[in-house]
Order: structure tokens, then C-alpha cells, then sequence
């Protein structure tokens, strides 16, 4: 999938082009005719036969770049996947295929202040590999808070839902099939607190396409509710022999009661009968029910608190941290182990933006993020223009570079202004231009 970036004017557009010849779908024609929330504005151009689509994303930065450097929080986690959620409504609604969706952490693309997602829709283009949800899921559990202990349970927990081949963890929000249709946009949609490790069929789903060692865990259980309906049916009859058992002790009792009347040998024999068929019964019930102790896995019903954090794969060379869980019914200690905090590449060499008037920005580490939004950025630059989170300066093998991020008033060095979201080398003395505002980098302070 080719994608590319196109300021025009002061609009800021992601690029994909879609190399068919055939009229538009559909699809298209729901996304451009619509204002479908949770989804970047879709403008379609046919050139030379092609159709490309443009996106608007003016004031969004996506998602990989905000938290280049920094580590997410429960909030910020849940955020991402609440606006998920809204999507997948969205979808249902408009009867759009949540398979034309890009998932990877480059292509959601936020809010910097509120982090409220806009997704790319590629109509009657499915997603490949890189613009998966795995990759989403990666990223969140590579920058998953290491001291929050939350975060990083719900970061881990929806890794493994991806892995099961799901979209949405059930405690994040509730969820509907893609062939409900919501009654409201009401978001947040209402929470839920099933358990998400024991009930993979609360999630939306994405069978089709699921590897082989992924589908076991979406067979259908066809005894599960032949042995619901069995258990159903025995407390019935059980109710039943009970009230024919007290019918006949009445009858024995008081005869008087009844308009018919039996002989000695057909009152033994009714007692005999209803006997062996409430002994049936009883034996019939405490079968379904050690049947159902039996089929219950351990652990299945443990608390939240007690669901172990699954540990990533090794070979990443990422540091790890332990905490203890104290429970306060148990006399031990649990330890849970989870990512530790991010770390940034230190700079040997120091470098620094200047200002004209001599006011200087350290640059302590990489990627090194400068705008305006103290939350968001690594350093704050005054200056009229300058967007929330404006520009990024990187590191690779001694050399720097700069990213426009896709600012509203553009980054230039050296008097050329970059496109949107474009990359270009920077070395020691060059202008770095930021909407209005003039730095020097230099590579050495001093």
C-alpha cells in the first residue's frame, strides 16, 4: 500500500492510492457522502486511471510519534480503545467492513490534546500485515507505563485478544456484532467487567483469516448448551416428582380430598414409581452439577487482581521490572512481571536548539519532540504559530534529522519548508524553521 503526505495550503493530507480502473464502490460512496465519525475526511481523485485518496488530518499527529518517546498511562491506553470502540460502531452502522481499516500506530491519527483517534478507511482495500492490529498491539505493551500497573494489565490483556484473533478487549467498552445495529452514539459506550481471558466470545471478531494455531479458540462449544439444556430439563422434572411426591402424600393423608379412590396395592404401587422416579431425577441434577465443577477450568473464576500479566517474548532486549502484589486474605506475596518504563537514547554529544536572542533548548534525548503543548512535547518553543506538538528531531547512526509533524504553519531548514510530515538531515548551524519562529541547531553545546 502506497502512502504519501501533501500540505495544500493549510490542509494536510495523507495520500493513498488504490490502483483500480473500475468506478467507485459502494464503500467510497458511504465514506465521502457521509461524516462518519471516528474516520479522517475522505476525498477521492481519479488520476490516470488510479484512484487516489486524500484524508484529511490537518492538527492530528498520529499515534506512533506522540508516544515516540514516552510511555502511556491507563487513560491514554483506554483512550485509544474506547475511540476503537466508537468505530466499530460506526462501522456497524454504516455496514462498512472493519477488514478496509488502517490499525498500525503511523496511521491513527490524534488529538494531541484530548487524543481522540481519526482512523483511515481504504475502501475495497484490506489491510495487510504492516497496517495490522497486531502492530497496534505491540506498540501499546512496548510503551505501556511500567508504573502503572493497570496500564500494563490492560496493554498486555488486549495483546493476547489480538493475538485470539479479537479487535476489543470487553472491560474497555461494551461491544456489539457487526450485524447489531447501535440504538445510539453515546460514547463512552458503558463498561463491562466480564472476565476478557475465559470469554473470547464477548469480543468483536475477526475469524476469517485466523491462523491455524489461533482457531481452536473460536470452535463452537457444541456441548456447552446441549449440557445447559440437560441441566435446564432435569430441574424441571425434579420440580415435577416433588409436586406428584406431595400430591401423593396428601392423597395419603387425607383420601377425602380427592374425587377418585385406590386400592392398598395401587397406593403401593404409585409410591414405588414416583420413589424411583424422584431418585432418578436427584441422581440425574448432582450429575449435571459435578459435571459442570468438572468442566470448570482452574482459575477461570479468578479475581481481576489475580490475572497474571503474560510476559512478552524475549529477545527484544527490554528491561524488566517486578512489584509485589499484596493480597490481603493471602499470607504470600504475587510478583507480576511487566515492562519497565521506556527508555530514551541518550545524546553523547549533547545537542541544543538556539534562540536568536541566546535563550537555549537542551536536547537530552531521542526522538526529542518540540511544539507548544507542555504535556505532549520534550521542549516548549515560544513563538507565534507554532502548533501543539510542531516538529521532531531524531538521532540515527551520528546523524540528526528533523520531522515535520504535520504543523499547521510547516517546518523548514535552512529556508525550505518541508511537506507535511516529510524528514530531512540537519547538521551543525542550520536555520530550523518552526512556523514564525528561527533556531539554530548545533550538535555540541557550548
Amino acid at each position: 500500500m502506497q502512502i504519501t503526505y501533501k500540505r495544500n495550503g493549510i490542509k494536510n493530507y495523507l495520500i493513498v492510492k488504490n490502483e483500480r480502473y473500475d468506478v467507485p464502490s459502494l464503500r467510497e460512496k458511504m465514506i465521502v457522502r457521509n461524516d462518519i465519525p471516528y474516520l479522517a475526511k475522505m476525498t477521492p481523485q481519479s488520476i490516470d486511471g488510479y484512484s487516489y485518496y486524500y484524508y484529511d488530518i490537518q492538527g492530528r499527529v498520529n499515534l506512533e510519534t506522540i508516544f515516540s518517546g514516552r510511555n502511556m498511562t491507563k487513560d491514554e491506553i483506554s483512550a485509544i480503545l474506547q475511540g476503537l470502540s466508537g468505530l466499530l460502531s460506526e462501522l456497524a452502522r454504516y455496514l462498512l467492513s472493519p477488514d478496509e481499516v488502517l490499525y498500525a500506530p503511523s496511521d491513527i491519527w490524534l488529538l494531541p490534546d484530548t487524543l481522540e483517534p481519526a482512523f483511515i478507511y481504504v475502501p475495497d482495500m484490506p489491510q495487510d500485515e504492516l497496517h495490522s492490529l497486531r502492530y497496534l498491539a505491540d506498540f501499546l505493551t512496548d510503551h505501556v507505563d511500567g508504573n502503572d500497573r493497570e496500564a500494563a494489565k490492560l496493554a498486555y490483556e488486549y495483546l493476547e485478544m489480538v493475538e485470539n484473533g479479537c479487535i476489543l478487549p470487553k472491560p474497555v467498552c461494551e461491544t456489539r456484532s457487526l450485524n447489531d445495529q447501535p440504538e445510539s452514539l453515546e460514547f463512552p459506550l458503558p463498561e463491562r467487567n466480564p472476565d476478557p481471558l475465559t470469554d473470547p466470545n464477548e469480543y468483536w471478531d475477526l475469524k476469517e483469516g485466523i491462523s491455524d494455531e489461533m482457531k481452536p479458540f473460536f470452535a463452537e462449544d457444541d456441548n456447552t448448551g446441549n449440557n445447559s439444556s440437560k441441566k435446564k430439563t432435569a430441574y424441571i422434572l425434579l420440580g415435577l416428582v416433588i409436586s406428584l411426591a406431595s400430591a401423593y402424600i396428601v392423597m395419603v393423608m387425607a383420601p377425602s380430598l380427592f374425587p377418585i379412590t385406590l386400592t392398598d396395592e395401587e397406593y403401593l404401587i404409585s409410591g414405588i414409581v414416583i420413589a424411583f422416579a424422584f431418585a432418578v431425577v436427584l441422581i440425574s441434577v448432582s450429575f449435571q452439577l459435578k459435571k459442570k465443577d468438572k468442566d470448570t477450568a482452574p482459575g477461570d473464576n479468578l479475581p481481576e487482581e489475580d490475572i497474571a500479566v503474560p510476559k512478552p517474548e524475549t529477545g527484544d532486549n527490554i528491561e524488566y521490572m517486578e512489584y509485589q502484589d499484596h493480597t490481603q486474605n493471602e499470607e504470600y506475596e504475587k510478583t507480576v512481571l511487566i515492562k519497565s518504563p521506556l527508555s530514551l537514547s541518550k545524546s553523547p554529544a549533547s545537542p541544543e536548539l538556539r534562540y536568536e536572542d541566546g535563550r537555549i533548548i537542551s536536547i537530552s534525548a531521542f526522538p526529542f519532540i518540540i511544539g507548544k503543548m507542555k504535556s505532549r512535547v520534550d521542549g516548549v518553543v515560544d513563538g507565534t504559530g507554532i502548533s501543539r506538538i510542531h516538529a521532531m528531531i531524531k538521532e540515527q547512526d551520528g546523524k540528526y534529522f528533523l520531522s515535520d509533524l504535520n504543523s499547521l504553519n510547516g517546518t523548514g531548514v535552512n529556508g525550505k519548508m518541508l511537506d507535511a510530515n516529510e524528514t530531512a538531515e540537519i547538521l551543525d548551524g542550520d536555520i530550523i524553521s518552526l512556523a514564525n519562529t528561527s533556531l539554530t541547531f548545533h550538535t555540541k553545546a557550548g
